[in-house]
């Protein structure tokens, strides 16, 4: 019934798992409710906290009465949060889990101001250290603080090039019970004199600044640490010494100049109980316009999955990691001209070298995952130089490779090549080409509503077309433009080779692609069809809506002749199948976002 009160109808428990991700503020206004409610908030295990900082604005600030009043408004609010905060930790029975979230309009000096300035100016409060070190979160176990600027500054693809973050803990709270430390936008840390965090097993950065040497104390005070996750995290260069001379300095974002040593040109960090290891667009204070990448060493020898995303750099995994089950690397464009200027007339070699001497420390993988802004740039040619560079793959059984090709080029298949004589034992291949740059963004900002509804009228043409050919097996798919794909050419560098995978352990392989002059996707589907001696499936993926181009090709056609074991599957049992999607619900009306881009060719049945 529309009256019925169901919320209250449930457990006590349930009630207060749900009051654990409420904002306190929400969460202590149940108490209105009944008595029940008004202890179920204070027993939930979770204090969060959340502000919006903003700040009066008037175009007679210049007045000194009308900026005083301003000023008077804007630490009144602090310490009204203040209030508020020691309230609720004060009414709380038992924390585990603290929140605190910060967002404001003019950024990270105005989140500063709230967290550490008083009013006179001349001397300082911490508001951060004074919530997390309160008595009430001695036994907490997770820790989320987060700053958000409503102006922020997004990286994109871009690795963070400068000191960022927002506040600083100095100290960290040592802690016996802390799983989780999660924090995002902080300007550095102060690890405890004695600090340990004998539970710790998460730890998440975004968008930090942070020393490399106190990090690697928090990672020694952490045994059980098996999840570190790095995103946007900028490694500044050590402070100068008192005395020692030094060149220039880095203004951190509440505008102090700090002195700098030597900027490192290695980070060194060891996780020696990690399992899972991400560094996402991370950089170092060497990477100064046109100068070093900056190297990261990795001692890790537990670790399972790893994902990098970032420039090409000297990397090296100190320790071997031979329970290694995945790796995913995005190699992403570099941004700094002056260096890819300089690298390219002095040695054209240089990104190749570096990506082929970064995947020699995952041999052992079992999952591979690449993306590259030009396959190109990984391509090696000659024997001599493929003896030198390539190394074996010897467990890897899905393999997946992300890249623009030149459509005038022969260095995508030489590529493909290297990496499939690399992995003699993969079973699902995955190859996504694009003849588009990554870091291009006209297809994110232009035309974006035309282009959805041509996208539409794409697809609706395609479900048609695909429904027709389920019904009536004879019925042509030339949706008569003219172009003939049945008698297309080899690929130079891949067809007349020999690769111990396609006779031995291929059994899927995926495509995505775009119909263009070169025919490189159609080449690439006839080579496999024909050359892949165990294959039992292929997923066309258009990388569109115009799957129809794609149906037009005869896969059957081109499947391996002389297997004697395999044989081909009737079209009258429809062979062509969209993925993702049931049959049944295909609909041309169908959410175009929720919709298929691609569609799986089942051309090989065992007998």
């Amino acid at each position: 019934m529309a009256g019925d009160d169901r919320l209250s109808a449930l457990g006590d428990d349930l009630l207060r798992r749900i009051l654990y991700f409420v904002p306190t503020k929400e969460a202590a206004s149940t108490s209105v409710l009944s008595r029940r409610w008004g202890s179920l908030w204070r027993s939930c295990g979770a204090v969060n906290l959340a502000v919006r900082i903003h700040e009066d604005t008037c175009d007679d600030l210049d007045h000194d009465f009308i900026r005083e009043q301003a000023e008077e408004a804007f630490f009144s609010r602090r310490d009204a949060f203040v209030l508020a905060a020691k309230a609720a930790l004060d009414a709380a029975t038992h924390v585990t889990r603290l929140t605190f979230r910060m967002e404001a309009d003019r950024g990270e000096c105005l989140i500063n101001r709230f967290l550490t300035w008083c009013r006179d100016w001349k001397s300082n409060v911490d508001v951060l250290s004074d919530v997390v070190s309160h008595p009430a979160a001695r036994r907490l176990e997770e820790l989320h603080v987060t700053a958000v600027d409503s102006s922020d500054r997004f990286y994109a693809d871009q690795e963070v090039y400068e000191n960022v973050g927002a506040y600083r803990i100095h100290p960290l709270p040592s802690s016996e019970t802390l799983r989780v430390l999660d924090l995002t936008n902080c300007n550095g840390l102060t690890m405890p004199a004695t600090g340990a965090f004998p539970r710790l097993v998460t730890l998440r950065l975004r968008l930090c600044t942070m020393e490399p040497k106190v990090l690697q104390a928090l990672f020694d005070a952490a045994p059980e640490l098996t999840t570190v996750q790095l995103e946007s995290v900028f490694f500044p260069a050590p402070q100068a010494p008192a005395g020692l001379h030094h060149q220039g300095g880095y203004f951190g974002p509440f505008g102090h100049s700090t002195p700098k040593a030597e900027a490192p040109a290695v980070v060194r960090l060891s996780c020696p109980a990690a399992t899972v290891l991400e560094l996402v667009l991370c950089a170092l204070e060497s990477q100064e316009s046109g100068g070093d990448r900056g190297t990261i060493e990795i001692d890790a020898p537990r670790l399972r999955s790893f994902r990098y995303k970032g420039i090409m750099r000297p990397f090296l995994l100190r320790s071997p990691a031979p329970k290694m089950a995945q790796v995913d690397l995005h190699f992403v464009h570099d941004t700094d001209e002056l260096r890819r200027h300089t690298e390219y007339n002095n040695d054209k070699d240089t990104i190749r070298l570096l990506f082929w001497q970064f995947v020699q420390n995952f041999t052992s993988v079992k999952a591979l995952k690449l993306k590259v802004n030009n396959l190109k740039d990984i391509a090696v040619k000659g024997k001599a130089r493929r003896t030198d560079l390539l190394c074996a793959f010897p467990n890897v059984d899905r393999l997946e490779l992300e890249g623009m090709h030149d459509a005038a080029s022969k260095t995508a298949a030489v590529a493909i090549a290297n990496l499939l004589h690399c992995c003699p034992v993969v079973r699902d291949l995955r190859l996504k080409l694009s003849t588009i740059p990554s870091y291009s963004c006209k297809g994110s900002i232009y035309g974006s509503e035309f282009l959805g509804r041509k996208d539409q009228l794409e697809y609706d043409k395609s479900i048609n077309r695909f429904t027709c050919r389920r019904s009536k097996a004879m019925i042509s798919l030339d949706d008569g433009s003219g172009d003939k794909y049945d008698d297309v050419s080899d690929i130079p560098g891949l067809s007349g080779r020999t690769f111990t995978c396609l006779q031995k352990s291929l059994r899927r392989v995926g495509l995505q692609f775009r119909l263009d002059k070169s025919n490189f996707g159609v080449r690439l589907i006839k080579f496999f069809a024909g050359n892949a001696v165990v294959l039992e499936e292929m997923c066309l993926d258009t990388g569109n809506r115009r799957l129809c181009e794609h149906m037009n090709l005869n896969v059957e056609k081109w499947i391996f002749p002389s297997n004697g074991c395999l044989k081909r599957k009737n079209l009258t049992e429809s062979s062509w199948e969209f993925s993702k999607i049931p049959r049944a619900t295909l609909d041309s009306t169908a959410d175009l976002a929720n919709s298929t881009t691609g569609f799986t060719v089942l051309p090989l049945q065992r007998k």
